[in-house]
Parts: structure tokens; C-alpha cells; sequence
């Protein structure tokens, strides 16, 4: 086509820069003006006709499919990426990326009837597409990085046409090893990289307006001077993103209105999940997403929580992983939520709700912790106010939010690996590089007012769930608050463990906990001769099972380091060696398979669980608690047990909520007997908080039981018996109150930080 007029160009793309087409100078938008057919000047030519079939009003960004030339549907398929110009409707930068998917296709024959079926083979990406536009196309090139497996050195090359305003589509031709193959013929599919499904279902008692969020962007005062004006959702929020996300119009409710039913624990929302996914019956991968807004979790400071696992697929460390998660509509957070905000706290409370349905939608993706990636002052959906503000000043993070992700995760969510970008895919986490965990190696400096130290036992027999005491110490002469939340399963403390093949891995908790601080004040340093023990805080941590399934899984030397990060104090531990065992007996040793489950796993992680679809943990722990009793796995595995069958489950069924398990206390006290015996015998230091949090479960069941005076002496030998072993004062006085603490929170009272979050029946609180 002969356009003088339209120059060709060759450009590498920048966010916010145009490179449509433009018109003719002799031919532009004025010309449809009141002057459009009045006489022009004679040095004015009319374009050709061809004209309107080569100037572009659409971005060549997007996404685009279709199948290798030669083979028709059959053979091999691309689902290809292109993100080399602005999108239009969105606010989002050009990441100058062009990636794929390649899949394998085939006719398959079911039920008499002949379909299509798409195989997933592999991904890759180019990191520097060169893009050259001319007035009839664009071109584009670039070598080509797959992402696993071994391949020859590869090219690839695009054209992309259009018409009359619209793509028309794009052909791919791939060289490999020199050899160029057949090309692929693309269909233009969507201005967005991915498509998600995602269902909200709602419990009856929070079934209100409004479901979803919708926040005009300037409705709150705090926010960037520059912020552009328009109306912000979940949608909109993911289509800046890449991702076009469709939610499901027919919401199920489901009745929560069960006689003691009040909150909900993991092991519950788990279940939930379970039973909403039993639909999809594709099989997973899946780009499907399933969120439900709850009335309020047993920890009632939680506002969001996101599940890595769901049952029935295999073994530890496979998938199904991260797709569900679960907003508690009841928080504080949303205590002036209305659907059309009119003041600044309504406003704050929208634009809470949209952030916190974003960001624990945003883990499905895969995506850990801004702080967790080395990132803690990125303005991303997923860091947290407040731990950002920690660092950088109050009211800082929304007034420079811009409501989206950072730039490595936009690459990760557009063009990141199939397998770690999908619901269900590889494990979370597994896509953001933590192949050599960012942190592993942090170093505080001298100085800091407060000490992380990790201790406990240093050898552990084979099997027997890993423990560690995590201790916060007031180094200072003046007061320090901290936030008392150290299991990191709430975003504070990051575990690393190096195995003893030397590699290094993040302990990343199964669930993650979005909610407020729990804040616990450290008195000044002790002077030197002693302490009461009011400038330290310790918490007894859970580290068997995580989403990389058991970490101390083999026998032999491990290294653990934590590292605690808020309130603008980044603390790095101590080193902490402990030793695995090996199985003493065959026994063990054949055992140990049926132990080493995800199910099992999943139980401990959830700190007990009579969900059906993790059963058989649940009867692994009871053969466990029964084949070695009185040892520590005995001893850990009937706690569990315990701690499942010594509370109420509730469970959904036909969209409501009915009691599927009566607490059974006494059954729960014969299964820790023993255990208790083993922590009053054996005297070690280094077993004081596992003793105390048993004697502490065991002072909850017997209230259920309606036994508070054995509850009143089981906490008086207790009591004794830490002070006979040197802990401090401070600890015995919060020891003393656990009989009428345990009475309190039977009322609905929420606990102290001091005490474990486990609920204690009856569930529903007094009126």
C-alpha cells in the first residue's frame, strides 16, 4: 500500500506511549468536522482507499491463539502473549514481553461424540522483543527463553496484520537450531493475557450489600495528587493487571445459622473449599477461583486468609494449590462498609474491602509478600499498609498506592510459567524465584532494640513434628511494643531451613493470615542480676508441614533462621541447629510413608481437623498416637487428634452449615494423658511452652467437660512445676490465670495474646 503520509517506524515501546497508526495529515479528525467538505487547499491530497484498511484504532497487545499451519486443529497449538504497546481502558504499564504456551491437540472420541482436546506441553518468553511498525503491520522478533527443559537455541518471529481499525490476527514462525518450522496462525482473543472464573459464594449471615467492591478512586481523601478518577473493582483491578477476570453471576448461600456455630477455623473454610470445588470436575489445573465471604474467623483479628491446599489429589508437595480464599466480612475493618460511601470512613472501609478481595486473590496467582520477595517498600496489592507505613511513615502507602501490582509481578501474572501462574498448578511460591530464597541470608546490625532468638530441642526422633520456641527480647532501656503474631502464617516472620543436602528453603505456612497487629509491650532490658520476664515474648511455632510439604522430612543436620520484619524493625535470628533422627526400628521405618501425607500434613497445619477429606491423616495420627505412645511423635500425634476431636466441626452440606462432629473432651483428655505425664517426668527446658500449651488445651477440654476443678489442678502442677525449672515470674502469673482465662473465652471474651487462639465450646458467644 502506497501511504507517504504514514512513515514506518521502528521503536522499543515505553509505558504511556501511543503507537497507533496515526491519520494522515491530509486526512485527520478535523476532517470530519463542520468543514469536512468544504474546498481544501490545492497542496492537499486525499489518501488512497487502501487507507482505511491499514490505519489501527486497536493495541497490538493482548492475547492471541490458534494452531500450526500444516496440522489444522490437530498436531500443536500456542496460546501467544503480546505486551509491546499501551492497552487501551487500563492503567497499567508496557512490560515490552512477548510469551507463550504450547499445547498438544487431538481428537478424542467420548460417548459416541468427537472433541478436541488441548494438552499443556510447556511456556516460554522473550525478554526483548525487537517491534517494528509499519502502517500494515507489526513485526516483531526475539530470541526465545523456555522456562524448564532443555531446548536449542530459538527464534521467534510475529507478524501482526489488521483492518479496518481491528487485529485481524498474527502468524508465529519459530527457528530451532536454525530450522525454521511451520508457522502459527493466531486469532486475536482478548486485550488481557489470562482469563479467570471465579465464584463468590456468600454465608447467609453476611449474604448484604454490597457483595462486591466498588470504589471510586477518589472517593478517600489520602491518595496520590496525580491519581486519574474512575471506579475501581475486582474486575478492573486484575484487567490493569492482565487478567480478565469473570465472576460467576449466581452466587450460592450458604446458611451458617447452625446452633453454635459462631466463627470459623482453617480447617472448616479447608472443608468448605473442598466441597464448592467437588463441581468442577475438569480436573485441575484450572484457571478457576473460589472466594467466600464469611462472618469471622476464630482469631477475630484475621480479615482474610488464603488456603495453599485442597485434599485428595496425592501426596505432599502435589496439587491441587491455591484456589480458594476467604474474606470475614464481620472484621473492624469493615464496620462502616455501605455501598455508597459518603464520608471518609465509609470510603476507608470500601477501599479496605476492594484491597483485601484483591490481595487474597492475588496469592492464587502465586504471589507471595511484598516483604517475603525482598520488596518491602514496594506499592503493590501485596504488601500491607500498615507494615508499609511501619517503614516509611503513617498514612504513607495509600497516599502513594496506586492500586496495582509491582512490575515483577505484573511479569509474573502476564508471562510468568503456566505451571506456577495457574490455580492449582505448581506449589505456591514455586514461580517467584525462591529457588535461593531472597532474605535467607539477612544479617541485623548492632544496635537493635529487640533480639529474635530461635531455641528448643536440637534433636528431634524421625517423624516427630519440628517445633521451635521463637523469643522476642527488649534489648533497650524503654519500653518497645512488638507484634506478638510470630507464627508466620501472619506475614511477620519469615523461616528459612537448610537441609542437609545444603539447600536452602522458605517455610511458607499452608494458610495466610491478613489482620491487625496483636500488640504485646516488652518492658525495659533487665538490669544485670535478673529479670521477671516482662521484656521478652515467646511463642511455642508449628514448622513440620509447609506449602513444599515436610521440611524436616530426611535424617540428618538442619540450620533454621527466621527473620522478623514490622513496625519498621527488620531482626534476623540466631542460627538454629537441630538433628533428625533415623528410624530406630523397621517399624518406623516402614511406617514412615503412610506419615509423611499431605493429609497428615494438612491436620497438623490446621492444628487439628475432622474434614472427611483429610480422614486419613486424622486415622494416621491415631495409629501414630497408638503405636508409639509416650514417645514424642506419640505424644505430638495424640495432641493432634485431640485437638481435633476436642472441638466441634461444622461442615457444609447442601449450602448450610450443620455440625458434623460433637466436641468430645473426654476422649480428647484420655488421648493426651500420656502426654502429659511424659512433660511433668522429663523436667527439660526445652519442653516448658509444649508442656504449658497442652496443659492449656487440656484446661479448655476440661471446662467443656464441666471439670473445672480438675482444670484448676492441672494448672497448679503446672505452675509448680515451671517454677521448680527457673521461669520467670512474669510467665507463672499468666500461667495462674489460664483456669478463668479458659472460662472467659467459653463467653466469647476474645483471648489474651499470651493464649493460644483455639476456641472453646460453646462457640457462639453469650447474649
Amino acid at each position: 500500500m502506497d501511504t507517504p503520509n504514514v512513515p514506518s517506524t521502528r521503536y522499543s515501546p515505553v509505558p504511556h506511549h501511543t503507537n497507533e497508526t496515526p491519520f494522515p495529515t491530509a486526512f485527520g479528525p478535523h476532517a470530519f468536522g463542520s468543514r469536512a467538505f468544504e474546498p481544501q487547499p490545492s497542496t492537499l491530497t486525499w489518501p488512497s482507499e487502501d487507507w482505511w484498511r491499514c490505519w489501527r484504532s486497536a493495541p497490538v497487545s493482548g492475547r492471541y491463539e490458534g494452531n500450526q499451519a500444516s496440522s489444522g486443529p490437530v498436531g500443536s497449538a500456542l496460546d501467544l502473549r503480546l505486551d509491546v504497546d499501551p492497552r487501551q481502558g487500563v492503567e497499567s504499564p508496557v512490560l515490552n514481553k512477548v510469551s507463550g504456551d504450547l499445547y498438544n491437540t487431538r481428537w478424542v472420541k467420548a460417548d459416541g461424540v468427537n472433541q478436541l482436546v488441548k494438552t499443556y506441553v510447556e511456556s516460554w518468553i522473550v525478554d526483548a522483543p525487537v517491534v517494528t511498525m509499519t502502517h500494515a503491520d507489526a513485526h516483531i522478533t526475539g530470541t526465545v527463553r523456555y522456562w524448564k527443559g532443555t531446548h536449542p537455541a530459538t527464534t521467534v518471529e510475529i507478524t501482526v496484520s489488521w483492518s479496518h481499525g481491528a487485529i485481524t490476527g498474527a502468524v508465529a514462525t519459530f527457528t530451532a537450531g536454525g530450522v525454521a518450522g511451520q508457522p502459527y496462525a493466531c486469532a486475536y482473543r482478548s486485550g488481557c493475557f489470562r482469563d479467570v472464573n471465579l465464584e463468590l459464594d456468600y454465608c447467609s449471615s453476611v449474604d448484604v450489600d454490597p457483595k462486591v467492591p466498588i470504589y471510586n478512586s477518589h472517593a478517600h481523601n489520602n491518595r496520590p495528587a496525580d491519581l486519574s478518577e474512575r471506579t475501581l473493582s475486582i474486575e478492573s483491578s486484575y484487567k490493569d493487571a492482565g487478567v480478565a477476570v469473570t465472576i460467576d453471576p449466581v452466587h450460592t448461600v450458604i446458611d451458617d445459622s447452625a446452633a453454635g456455630f459462631a466463627s470459623w477455623n482453617v480447617g472448616e473454610l479447608h472443608d468448605a473449599m473442598e466441597t464448592s470445588f467437588g463441581k468442577f470436575n475438569s480436573g485441575w489445573p484450572a484457571w478457576n477461583l473460589w472466594g467466600v465471604q464469611a462472618g469471622i474467623f476464630d482469631t477475630a483479628g484475621v480479615g482474610g486468609i488464603m488456603f495453599d491446599a485442597a485434599a485428595g489429589f496425592g501426596g505432599a508437595g502435589r496439587g491441587p494449590d491455591r484456589q480458594g480464599f476467604a474474606i470475614f466480612r464481620n472484621h473492624t475493618w469493615f464496620t462502616n462498609l455501605v455501598s455508597n460511601p459518603t464520608t471518609q470512613d465509609q470510603a476507608w472501609a470500601m477501599r479496605h474491602f476492594l484491597y483485601t478481595w484483591v490481595h487474597e486473590a492475588g496469592h492464587a496467582f502465586n504471589f507471595l509478600h511484598a516483604w517475603d520477595k525482598a520488596r518491602p517498600d514496594s506499592l503493590s496489592w501485596m504488601n500491607y499498609d500498615w507494615k508499609y507505613d511501619q517503614r516509611n511513615g503513617t498514612d504513607t502507602f495509600w497516599a502513594n498506592f496506586r492500586f496495582r501490582f509491582d512490575d515483577d509481578e505484573l511479569l509474573h501474572m502476564r508471562h510468568g510459567d503456566r505451571a506456577s501462574v495457574i490455580m492449582g498448578g505448581d506449589p505456591w511460591a514455586s514461580g517467584g524465584h525462591l529457588e535461593s530464597p531472597p532474605g535467607a541470608m539477612t544479617v541485623s546490625g548492632p544496635g537493635s532494640d529487640v533480639e529474635l532468638t530461635l531455641t528448643g530441642k536440637d534433636y528431634f526422633d524421625y517423624m516427630e513434628p519440628v517445633a521451635l520456641e521463637f523469643r522476642l527480647r527488649n534489648t533497650s532501656d524503654a519500653p518497645v511494643p512488638v507484634d506478638g503474631r510470630l507464627d508466620p502464617r501472619y506475614g511477620n516472620t519469615t523461616v528459612y531451613v537448610q537441609k542437609p543436602d545444603g539447600t536452602v528453603v522458605l517455610h511458607e505456612s499452608v494458610v495466610c493470615f491478613y489482620g491487625i497487629p496483636d500488640m504485646v509491650m516488652l518492658s525495659p532490658a533487665a538490669p544485670s542480676g535478673g529479670s521477671d520476664g516482662s521484656d521478652r515474648y515467646s511463642q511455642l511455632v508449628q514448622l513440620a508441614y509447609g506449602t513444599v510439604g515436610f521440611v524436616f522430612d530426611k535424617p540428618g543436620q538442619y540450620l533454621v533462621r527466621a527473620v522478623y520484619s514490622t513496625d519498621g524493625l527488620v531482626q534476623a535470628s540466631n542460627t538454629w541447629p537441630l538433628r533428625v533422627g533415623f528410624p530406630v526400628t523397621k517399624e518406623e521405618d516402614r511406617f514412615a510413608p503412610e506419615f509423611f501425607t499431605r493429609e497428615v500434613g494438612l491436620t497438623l497445619a490446621f492444628e487439628g481437623s475432622m474434614s472427611p477429606h483429610l480422614s486419613k491423616g486424622l486415622d494416621t495420627l491415631v495409629e501414630a498416637a497408638e503405636r508409639f505412645s509416650g514417645e514424642p511423635l506419640g505424644v505430638k500425634a495424640a495432641t493432634a487428634v485431640a485437638q481435633s476431636v476436642g472441638d466441634d466441626f461444622f461442615r457444609r452440606k447442601d449450602d448450610k452449615m450443620v455440625k458434623h462432629h460433637s466436641a468430645d473432651p473426654e476422649r480428647a483428655l484420655a488421648l493426651t494423658d500420656a502426654g502429659l505425664a511424659k512433660y511433668q517426668q522429663e523436667g527439660a527446658a526445652s519442653s516448658n511452652l509444649a508442656y504449658r500449651n497442652l496443659v492449656e488445651l487440656r484446661t479448655e477440654l476440661h471446662v467443656k467437660a464441666d471439670n473445672p476443678a480438675a482444670a484448676k489442678s492441672e494448672v497448679e502442677t503446672l505452675a509448680k512445676d515451671l517454677g521448680s525449672r527457673g521461669v520467670n515470674p512474669t510467665v507463672l502469673a499468666q500461667v495462674k490465670e489460664l483456669v478463668p482465662s479458659a472460662a472467659v473465652r467459653s463467653t466469647g471474651t476474645p483471648p489474651t495474646p499470651a493464649a493460644r487462639s483455639r476456641r472453646s465450646a460453646p462457640r457462639k458467644p453469650a447474649k
